[in-house]
């Protein structure tokens, strides 16, 4: 009978120190929470630190930790609402500006149309009367398009004799002195 309550005690103290030798210290639990919060994975941190409080609930740096990684995730949760009223008070403004931006646009493009075809009825009366000027400047040849008549080209090449100018040239590098000894062996 004794030889089976000291099996038994035995095997029960056995067991019992297998099972606090499975259950991680502290500062594990308070290790792992923390990189979790390095890597900006609060809810991760949070369950790790609360899981390591319910087997450690007196220890300080967990209860601190907690306390920290609540703040962070309140802080978070702020953050988001801002971020979605402020998408939703932009998707109003966009919504409300619309319209007047559509309008806006059409009367840019009506304006724009307008504008060309003024362009095009003032450069319609100048193409006649630039014609005759070609025929007498070309001396009764007509220009075909891309070339030049002779008496453009004459009036060109005039124009760039005045601009002519003459090349000098410079060595690059520092002027070799002539009076430098030279070696002759």
């Amino acid at each position: 009978m004794t030889l089976r309550r000291l099996i038994s005690l035995s095997l029960a103290l056995f067991v019992w120190q297998n099972a606090e030798a499975q259950l991680a210290p502290a500062d594990d639990f308070f290790n792992s929470g923390a990189q979790f919060y390095i890597s900006n994975n609060i809810p991760s941190a949070l369950k790790r630190v609360e899981s390591g409080l319910q087997i450690y609930p007196d220890d300080e740096k967990l209860k601190k930790l907690e306390q920290l990684l609540k703040q962070k995730q309140q802080q978070q949760k702020q953050q988001q609402n801002q971020s979605k009223n402020n998408q939703q008070n932009n998707q109003q403004n966009q919504q409300g500006q619309s319209q007047p931006q559509k309008n806006q646009q059409s009367q840019q493009k009506h304006d724009e149309q307008k504008q060309k075809q003024a362009d095009q009825k003032k450069a319609a009366p100048q193409k006649p009367q630039a014609e005759p000027a070609k025929k007498q400047a070309g001396e009764g040849q007509p220009a075909k398009p891309g070339e030049m008549t002779p008496a453009e080209a004459k009036r060109l090449l005039d124009e760039q004799k005045g601009n002519e100018q003459v090349l000098q040239f410079k060595p690059p590098g520092k002027p070799q002195d002539d009076q430098r000894s030279v070696k002759d062996w």
